[in-house]
């Protein structure tokens, strides 16, 4: 029977609004006790004084590129970089290779996150067969065997006929869709906001307007089909105010994200052809950065992720055109959202906490995002106070194409553990 006592840390647990100075006890993998000077004898006593101490991160959006592209990441190498930022659960997008759009993968997928015994991974199936938008898949199938949603990722499924019987099936069945959304006719897949940053450079810009309109689409289907909808990464003005009238008139079932990066940078970062900042959706002007900052503010937008996306080295060291989309991002994510957001006074870190653990736990309808006794002690220990530069060779993903590389932050996980397993202590990976 192990057991570990958390002593002395500030305890953030906003699924049971708490915040105050307190000992956590574990036993046999779940939280025993959370009180005040708890003096049971234990195998492992961490001093948490001076530190918060929060559930376990969740990510709703990774790229583990397991199976198909181990070169670029593996769900090894992504867990351990999770953990070096606190994350303790992720959700794995279908993207791989074969596409996860049947059971043999997501069962690939599960067998391999148990053998390796890191962290909890959570996979996805895609909406159509091979994410070619043409035929639906195993949903249903891929949900019972783990698949905690369905999603298309890095598509929007543009046939709408397709993507309503979808939608339909998955009410159904009370499945969760996650939509990538963009208009791809407008779009063109271009890495670059359309704006004067892209004039500047003489690159093909993406429109906000893609987003807004797929944003609109994918809304007025989920109301007219009933299913749950959630949709990933956006980034304009106009998918904001979308959301925040769709759920100002009742649409219960809508939930939506914002990757790190949306809120802490904008366009300019591409300046000089800085292909980390190639990403899908673009990073946006300085308007749609501050717009995002207020849906934050207001609840319009509930959760962060990362887009976690690993490549190797040629993929990136290339003309911006011809650049692969993506930033990684698990090792940054709780430093960036405490340096942009509470840190510059936007929101406090409660709210910050909140939008990483419990309110992701929810939208997947896991047991998960919170620090209730009985709980399996899924816990992060944070020093809010240190200030670090971003080194991505450093990292501990297999990706070095890291957007934030260079950057100065505040906040660095210290501990993480996960089902009462230390797998991070003191800023080193145990496993």
């Amino acid at each position: 029977m192990k057991t570990t006592c958390i002593k002395n840390g500030r305890v953030i647990d906003p699924a049971n609004n708490r915040n105050e100075i307190l000992d956590i006890f574990i036993e046999d993998g779940k939280i025993k006790k959370i009180d005040k000077n708890i003096t049971d004898k234990a195998d492992e006593v961490l001093d948490a004084t001076g530190y918060i101490v929060t559930p376990g991160l969740i990510d709703l959006q990774v790229h583990f590129r397991e199976p198909g592209r181990e070169d670029r990441e593996t769900i090894e190498t992504g867990s351990k970089a999770a953990i070096a930022g606190g994350i303790t659960s992720v959700v794995t997008m279908p993207n791989t290779n074969p596409v996860a759009d049947n059971q043999a993968v997501i069962n690939h997928i599960l067998k391999r996150a148990k053998e390796l015994n890191l962290i909890n991974v959570f996979p996805t199936g895609a909406i159509t067969v091979g994410q070619k938008g043409e035929r639906i898949a195993e949903m249903w199938e891929m949900v019972q065997c783990g698949a905690v949603a369905i999603t298309e990722d890095g598509f929007d499924v543009q046939d709408e006929g397709v993507l309503l019987n979808a939608m339909k099936y998955a009410a159904t069945h009370d499945i969760l869709i996650m939509s990538h959304c963009e208009c791809e006719n407008l779009s063109q897949h271009c890495g670059m906001h359309e704006g004067w940053t892209s004039t500047q450079m003489g690159l093909a810009g993406s429109p906000g307007i893609s987003e807004d309109l797929a944003v609109l689409k994918n809304i007025y289907l989920a109301r007219e089909s009933g299913c749950r909808l959630h949709l990933l990464h956006n980034s304009t003005q106009g998918a904001v105010e979308a959301i925040r009238d769709a759920k100002k008139r009742g649409m219960k079932k809508l939930t939506a994200e914002v990757s790190v990066q949306h809120f802490a940078l904008t366009d300019e970062v591409a300046l000089g052809y800085n292909t980390n900042a190639k990403m899908y959706p673009p990073i946006r002007s300085q308007k749609h950065v501050d717009v995002i900052i207020e849906a934050i503010k207001d609840d319009t937008i509930d959760c962060f992720t990362t887009d976690h996306a690993p490549h190797i080295e040629p993929d990136k060291i290339c003309a911006f055109e011809h650049a692969a989309f993506g930033s990684v991002g698990v090792e940054t994510s709780f430093a960036v959202a405490n340096t942009y957001l509470a840190e510059a006074g936007h929101i406090p870190i409660e709210k910050v906490i909140s939008k990483m653990t419990i309110e992701p736990a929810r939208i997947i309808q896991i047991d998960k995002g919170t620090l209730t006794v009985g709980a399996e002690a899924d816990i992060a220990v944070f020093d809010l106070t240190k200030k670090w530069t971003v080194n991505a060779q450093a990292g501990q993903s297999k990706g070095k194409n890291c957007i934030f590389d260079g950057y100065d932050l505040v906040g660095k996980a210290v501990h993480t553990m996960v089902k009462g397993d230390l797998k991070m202590k003191d800023e080193q990976i145990m496993v």
